[in-house]
């Protein structure tokens, strides 16, 4: 049987009155079957559009006939040059552009902004002012607009895309690692969690009139759900408080969302709140001072204050790298009686204004605030702040409740109890940044799952060395974890890096690939050595169990950079270094302790005070010195001093070349001073003592 060439086919817009322009796209109705398969989705990168042969010639599937216009001939070439490269699924999308607004049957999923105004339907009417209507048409098919309209079709296609079921935690991790690479599918979410809002319900009525009891006046709690206090004698607005209930998964008023405390009154509404409450978990979200603004007072005492009729007073405070935890004692007099409760007290503060925290200190930061909720149940909602009982209050909200959906059910569905949010307060899904924000947290939540070790299981983890076994098994769950902070641990770029790849600082690293990143590095601040950039060292602050740069983790020290290592221990006043590793060859691996006496480094003089040699290690106590220039050391200088007048001495802080008057009394002639060189002042007035860095100072020989 012969075979038979199909004949392509060719689509024609018209246009109401174009100039001199038609567009033709042809594409073969019938492609390989090879070729649909090897189609990807929309938003993925998709196979090149099939160009049709015609006697053995390709021909273009977009053309551009000539214009009298040049330069607008070589604009639409270059918008149509770039859809030629476009597939089947890509030029559909500029079919949807060029249809103008969507049909009726799925106007749920019509973009915002193209719902508001027009997309360029090219059949206008024929009745009204025709040339308007032709001008109106073709500036909605420019270029920069056409292409606006691309990325609003594309959006309108991710809203569709939207999950219809919660996700199992098994393939929760798979979900969130697809919806990564198309990011436009979280914007597709977003959109849709924003149209979830019901305009008849959420009303700001009573916010709106109480202006001078809300902080932050842009987020108003909605009227279903707001926060009812009872009334104060002689004060009719003593109900209203700026606080939300907020569902959870599993419990209904789990949560009150309120705001910052910002004026020294709210302080007692605050507390007045929590104890009709009967809340005993505060969780704050933001810093008491932000980039230079007051975010909130410190509403709690640093002992014991009365705030009205109620009492409070700071029992405990523990204080960790990313958190503290307080413990308060709320204490409420009456006539009859006189009742108590314990109240804790969540503050995180590594979360600054406009910027995200670091994800694991997030979850931690959960599972502490529910571990005292389990451990001390109680029929009350919990207490959760930030500065405007916004964005970051509603990011906690959403791994808490999602979090105790997985445990009961093993499943999530954050896009549903997004809608509960946005219908719950204003602004708790402030932004699509902080919608991928929480999918990645809950991602982190679900992909890692680590509890902490007990003490008493600690001992028992450490022996399973001993049988090969539990050995096998032990090294398999720590290849596990490895990966998984590979995984978890982003990619560090050479723009991250920049101080380190500075060409003054090259020869300060050991290995180029061994950078410290700008954000964790330590500066120095003495000025030492003959480098341009003296603030560099190859060195970074690591955050502690308790404390913030609690460590600082270093590389030995080259022949070049000794000066900087003994700046980095003044500077930042450590008191302990820790070695551990041997001194290699004295050509690469340079010492830079020496057993007794004094050693200079630099500007520094370091005195060894005490020296140890034991089996495994060897210890120093050394004294670090910098030295200072004395006041009468400036050589360049000639400073006219005073002769013939025994009583005199120069003031304090006269500077060089400076300006001032010498009283009548003092008569003498001038003379130039003595050089500073042929002063016979000791070490001990040369330099300043700084302190005993070195208390417990080790080095280790060998390696444990």
């Amino acid at each position: 049987m012969p075979k038979v060439k199909e004949a392509p086919t060719t689509l024609f817009f018209s246009f109401p009155h174009p100039p001199r322009y038609r567009l033709s796209i042809f594409f073969n109705p019938s492609p390989k079957s090879d070729d649909v398969s090897s189609m990807k989705s929309l938003f993925g990168r998709d196979q090149p559009g099939p160009s049709t042969t015609d006697h053995g010639s390709t021909r273009n599937l977009l053309t551009v006939p000539e214009s009298p216009i040049p330069s607008r001939r070589r604009e639409l070439s270059e918008v149509f040059d770039e859809f030629r490269r476009k597939s089947i699924s890509e030029l559909s999308l500029v079919m949807d552009a060029l249809r103008g607004s969507p049909s009726p049957g799925s106007s749920q999923y019509i973009h915002p902004e193209r719902a508001s105004q027009s997309t360029g339907n090219l059949n206008p009417p024929k009745k009204g002012r025709r040339r308007r209507k032709v001008q109106k048409t073709w500036q909605a098919m420019s270029p920069g607009n056409f292409s606006k309209q691309l990325q609003l079709v594309q959006e309108e296609k991710a809203m569709q895309a939207v999950p219809t079921a919660p996700v199992d935690a098994s393939k929760f991790v798979a979900y969130v690692q697809e919806r990564r690479k198309k990011r436009i599918l979280f914007k597709g979410e977003y959109l849709m969690v924003n149209r979830s809002i019901d305009n008849n319900k959420c009303r700001c009525d009573v916010g709106s009139t109480m202006m001078d009891r809300n902080p932050y006046p842009d987020t108003l709690p909605y009227d279903h759900n707001r926060v009812i206090l009872p009334r104060i004698d002689n004060d009719e607005n003593s109900h209203y408080i700026n606080a939300s209930y907020v569902n959870s998964w599993l419990r209904d008023k789990a949560y009150v969302v309120t705001q910052a405390v910002r004026t020294k009154p709210m302080n007692a509404e605050f507390w007045r709140m929590v104890w009709e409450l009967g809340s005993n978990c505060i969780v704050m979200l933001t810093k008491v001072f932000d980039f230079m603004r007051v975010m909130c007072l410190q509403y709690w005492p640093q002992t014991k204050f009365q705030f009205r009729e109620i009492e409070v007073e700071t029992t405990e405070v523990k204080t960790y790298s990313h958190f503290v935890i307080r413990t308060f004692k709320l204490t409420r007099k009456t006539e009859e009686s006189i009742e108590t409760r314990i109240v804790k007290h969540f503050h995180f503060t590594e979360w600054e204004l406009d910027s995200f925290p670091y994800i694991s200190a997030f979850i931690e930061l959960r599972r502490r605030v529910r571990q005292f909720m389990e451990k001390f149940p109680v029929d009350a909602p919990m207490v959760v702040h930030c500065s405007n009982g916004a964005g970051r209050s509603g990011a906690f909200l959403a791994l808490d409740a999602n979090l105790e959906l997985m445990k009961k059910t093993g499943q999530l569905d954050f896009f549903e109890y997004a809608k509960t949010l946005v219908n719950s307060r204003p602004h708790l899904i402030d932004s699509v940044e902080q919608y991928m924000f929480v999918y990645e947290v809950l991602s982190e939540a679900v992909m890692c799952n680590v509890q902490p070790i007990e003490m008493h299981l600690l001992k028992e983890r450490s022996s399973m060395y001993k049988a090969k076994k539990n050995r096998e098994l032990l090294e398999s769950q720590e290849t596990h974890e490895n990966k998984l902070l590979m995984h978890l641990t982003p990619t560090l770029r050479i723009g991250d890096c920049a101080g380190g790849h500075r060409l003054e600082n090259r020869g300060k690293n050991r290995d180029v690939m061994v950078v410290p990143p700008d954000h964790a590095r330590p500066y120095l601040q003495t000025l030492h050595g003959e480098s341009k950039d003296y603030t560099y060292i190859n060195a970074v602050e690591v955050d502690g169990f308790t404390r913030k740069a609690e460590f600082i983790v270093t590389e030995w020290p080259k022949q070049s950079t000794v000066d900087s290592f003994w700046t980095l221990i003044y500077d930042h006043a450590c008191h302990t270094v820790v070695n551990l590793s041997n001194q290699g060859s004295q050509r690469h691996y340079p010492s830079f302790i020496h057993n007794k006496g004094k050693a200079n480094y630099g500007p520094f003089i370091v005195e060894v005070m005490n020296y140890h040699q034991y089996p495994a290690m060897t210890s120093h106590m050394v004294k670090v010195m910098k030295r200072i220039d004395p006041p009468n050391a400036r050589s360049a200088m000639k400073i006219p001093t005073l002769e013939g007048v025994p009583g005199y001495q120069a003031r304090p802080g006269i500077i060089p070349g400076q300006s001032f008057r010498f009283k009548p009394m003092y008569r003498g002639r001038f003379r130039e001073p003595r050089d500073s060189s042929s002063s016979s002042d000791e070490d001990s007035e040369s330099m300043e003592e700084v302190t005993s860095l070195f208390g417990s100072s080790q080095t280790t020989s060998e390696n444990f």
